[in-house]
């Protein structure tokens, strides 16, 4: 039951769809539907004046219907659109007007208008047609409503003085007798000439959705031209209430027409804003067709002028060319307007061209500048020392902000001072300065100065001009500034304005390259404590044996490529665990970086001290013979029998060494056995006595079986 329901509704709502004026099919079966009672009431009633009032009531009802289908595309249509579907109404109002009046003559057997009146009535409908044909082509919406309200005033005055002329001369004694006896009438000639006019003003016809529109007036002038001809043509053979009162049906078809034509229609999908090209030849034909009917009047009613007089006919092509005047008028008053409106256009896109301009510029010194500090942040990471970095800043700064100059200040490991080590252009600040005189390190954020000696001013600058000071931190820890000044403050390289767009944006750009900068300094800074932590010895700061054996490996095959000497010292504390047992760790501890200090303080630049094991060290002498190691053994020692500790109001025992020395070339030229031989001297050393400096013996002058490696007994 549910589900019939549901049928039932849905069929009632395609019932509801389909039973609507706006459905064509729908429009169509109520036409077919009264051509049907028409022709059953002639079958009924006959063809006498029943049937044929009947009939002519429907084609009433049939005109009532097509002027719906009007309205709704009347509805539908917007601007210029809508002007021609409501005359394209009033057409159909004024065919309509007649057919009651012979309806009503018909059904009561009476007679308001004569046959003659009521034709030149039904001819009536040529005059909103000719103001379609003269309504302008164009799409826009203001600056219209004047001028087409002025053409209409035109085509009113001629298409009332033409309708004027076929009221009072004699129409008929117009048209030669053999169109009279073949049935041509005035209403026949004027379908003709409607349906030629439009098919020349499809000519000049340049958008789509005006030739849609004269297509379907054409198409309803043709139906209407061609019933005209035949109805005249029946009328003339049979009477019109005899046979040829079944021609009733025929009139029905440009009701029909009428209504499918404007049902049909659909807006068109052009753009209402597109601009109508000025055409004067179009304007021009315009004003001459209707000079040329004003001439055609005039010629035509000579003999009402005769017999009535001329005033009416003199007012009337005056008003019309009064009419004329204002169109002209108007139409100049909206050209002027137009070319002030479009010259404060074009002032307006020059503007906004030169904004555009600017806006692209800035972008591309903006990409410029982003590719700038990428780069510079890509080389800084790449540097393996602080001296790279700040060799390389300052070509690249002086690229990133021209005409102006600039340099980084690292502090001192102590914070009491900030030294220059890059520079560019001329120094904006003192080589050396106190943190206290610049508000960046002081306040630890940029700082801005516009320039000039206003306050609060950072005393390290030297120039006038604008500047910024950008501290560098990295990890938390202000360590150095960044510091830009333009070079002239007169003529400064930007707007020194703190919140015009240039300065900020040098602003941002320094605050850019100064974390770039503290992130590569950090890093390298990190890099070398942790290089250092891997190859230093964190008791003595010397040199731990990793490191050694590298330098070693390496200065050994320069030596043998440039034959040079090289010499090897291995050095060892003596009695040094009875020293810890005697003074304790801590004084163990001193007594090492005290001999780390004295190795430190004995050897040349390019030497290398390093920290071996334990209480043991090694020193290696690139460009040193064997004799001169040895001399410089001999003044380690006594440096380091000088040395005496004290610890709690106690002196400790005076320090002893024993040294082994080997050189290259000298002792042996065999790379792996250097390190041997003065590890033997130094045990050599131990065995006679210690506290003193044993020298190896050249390879050449020990035996084979010398040459072996052996473990020997470790004296301490």
């Amino acid at each position: 039951m549910h589900i019939a329901v549901n049928f039932e509704l849905h069929r009632g709502s395609r019932l509801r769809e389909f039973a609507n004026l706006r459905q064509p099919g729908f429009v169509c079966l109520l036409f077919a539907a009264c051509i049907a009672a028409q022709a059953l009431g002639f079958l009924v009633l006959g063809t006498g004046r029943a049937g044929c009032g009947l009939s002519q009531s429907i084609i009433v009802l049939e005109g009532l219907l097509a002027i719906a289908c009007a309205g709704i595309a009347f509805r539908r249509a917007q601007g210029i659109t809508a002007l021609f579907w409501f005359l394209f109404a009033v057409v159909l109002v004024v065919l309509l007007f007649p057919t009651v009046v012979q309806a009503y003559d018909t059904l009561f057997d009476q007679s308001v208008l004569s046959e003659s009146t009521r034709g030149l009535l039904y001819c009536l409908y040529g005059a909103p047609i000719l103001m379609m044909l003269f309504l302008p082509e164009t799409h826009r919406r203001t600056g219209v409503k004047s001028e087409v309200f002025l053409d209409f005033i035109q085509v009113a005055i001629v298409v009332s003085l033409i309708y004027s002329t076929f009221f009072f001369l004699p129409v008929r004694r117009m048209l030669p007798a053999d169109a009279i006896l073949r049935g041509i009438s005035v209403s026949d000639l004027q379908s003709l000439l409607l349906l030629i006019a439009v098919l020349v003003r499809l000519q000049f016809a340049r958008v789509s959705s005006s030739r849609n529109l004269l297509l379907r007036l054409g198409l309803f002038l043709l139906v209407c031209a061609v019933v005209t001809f035949i109805g005249d043509w029946v009328y003339l053979l049979y009477s019109p209430v005899g046979i040829g009162a079944w021609f009733d049906l025929g009139w029905a078809l440009p009701q029909v027409a009428a209504g499918l034509i404007a049902l049909t229609w659909t807006p068109s999908s052009e753009p209402q804003s597109t601009p109508e090209p000025a055409n004067f030849l179009s304007f021009l034909g315009t004003n001459l067709v209707l000079v040329a009917m004003l001439c055609c009047i005039s010629l035509l009613m000579d003999r009402w002028k005769q017999a009535y007089g001329e005033a009416l006919t003199d007012v009337a092509i005056a008003a019309s060319l009064f009419a004329f005047t204002l169109r002209l008028a108007l139409t100049q008053f909206h050209q002027q307007r137009e070319i002030a409106h479009r010259k404060a256009a074009q002032k307006q896109l020059s503007a906004a061209h030169q904004k555009v301009g600017r806006l692209l510029e800035n972008a591309r010194r903006q990409t410029a500048e982003i590719t700038q500090i990428s780069e510079l942040g890509s080389i800084l990471q790449d540097c393996t020392s602080r001296e790279e970095v700040f060799r390389l800043i300052p070509e690249r700064l002086r690229r990133l902000f021209p005409g102006a100059s600039g340099c980084i200040s690292l502090l001192s490991a102590s914070g009491n001072r900030a030294e220059s080590v890059a520079e560019w252009g001329v120094c904006p600040t003192d080589q050396i300065f106190s943190p206290e005189q610049c508000w960046a390190l002081r306040r630890g954020s940029t700082h801005v100065h516009p320039g000039g000696r206003s306050e609060p001013r950072c005393s390290h600058l030297l120039g006038e001009g604008p500047s910024v000071c950008i501290p560098l931190i990295a990890n938390g820890t202000t360590f150095g500034t960044l510091i830009i000044q333009n070079d002239d403050p007169l003529f400064p390289a930007s707007d020194p304005h703190p919140d015009s767009d240039d300065f900020a944006r040098r602003r941002q750009l320094a605050a850019a390259v100064a974390e770039h900068v503290a992130l590569a300094v950090a890093n390298l800074n990190l890099r070398e404590s942790l290089r250092l932590q891997a190859v230093r010895d964190p008791l003595t700061g010397l040199y731990n044996r990793r490191y050694m054996q590298e330098f070693l490996d390496h200065e050994l095959h320069s030596a043998r490529r440039k034959h040079r000497p090289l010499a090897v010292m291995m050095l060892d504390l003596d009695h040094f665990k009875r020293y810890n047992d005697n003074f304790g760790h801590t004084a163990g501890d001193q007594a090492l970086v005290a001999v780390g200090d004295i190795l430190l303080r004995s050897v040349r630049a390019d030497d290398v001290a390093c920290r071996y094991g334990g209480e043991e060290f090694a020193l290696i002498l690139p460009e040193c013979s064997l004799r001169q190691a040895a001399v410089r053994a001999e003044e380690i020692c006594t440096l380091l029998r000088e040395y005496c500790a004290r610890l709690d109001g106690e002196t400790t025992d005076a320090l002893t060494i024993s040294i082994g020395v080997a050189a290259f070339d000298e002792t042996t030229d065999r790379v792996d056995l250097l390190l041997k031989f003065a590890d033997d001297a130094l045990y050599q050393a131990k065995r006679a006595g210690r506290d003193r400096v044993v020298a190896a013996r050249p390879a050449a002058a020990l035996s084979e079986s010398d040459l072996i490696e052996t473990n020997p007994v470790t004296a301490s």
